[in-house]
C-alpha cells in the first residue's frame, strides 16, 4: 500500500509524503498532488517544495513520473523541488532515473 501526502507548513513550506510502494499508484492521485502543490504554491507564494520519501519501500515508474511531473511544474512555475530523507529503494530509483547526487565534505580549517 501507498499513500502520497502534501502538506501545507503555512510560511514556512510545503512538504509532499511519499510512502510505501509508489510503483502501482494510480495516475490520477499522483497528478493530483502536483495539482495540490501547485495550488498550495501560488497561495502562499513560497519558492520551495520537499518531497520527504523515507517511508518509500519501492519507487516505481509512476512515482518516477510524479517526481519528474513536479520537478517539470515546479521549473515552470519558478519554485525549486528537493528530495528528502530518501530511503534506499528511492534513492536507487532516483538514481536510475538520472538525478544524481553528491555530498560534499566540509572544509578543513588547516590553520589549526
Amino acid at each position: 500500500m501507498s499513500a502520497v501526502q502534501v502538506v501545507d507548513r503555512g510560511a514556512r513550506e510545503i512538504v509532499v509524503f511519499l510512502s510505501g510502494d509508489v510503483s502501482g499508484e494510480p495516475a490520477d492521485t499522483l497528478h493530483a498532488a502536483v495539482d495540490e502543490v501547485s495550488r498550495l504554491e501560488q497561495l502562499n507564494a513560497l519558492d520551495h517544495v520537499v518531497v520527504d520519501m523515507h517511508r518509500v519501500t519501492e519507487l516505481g515508474d509512476a512515482g518516477v513520473a510524479f517526481l519528474r511531473e513536479l520537478s517539470r511544474r515546479g521549473r515552470t512555475a519558478g519554485y525549486e523541488v528537493s528530495f528528502a530523507a530518501m530511503s534506499g529503494p528511492a534513492h536507487r530509483a532516483v538514481e536510475a532515473a538520472g538525478w544524481r547526487f553528491a555530498e560534499h565534505s566540509p572544509l578543513l580549517d588547516d590553520r589549526t
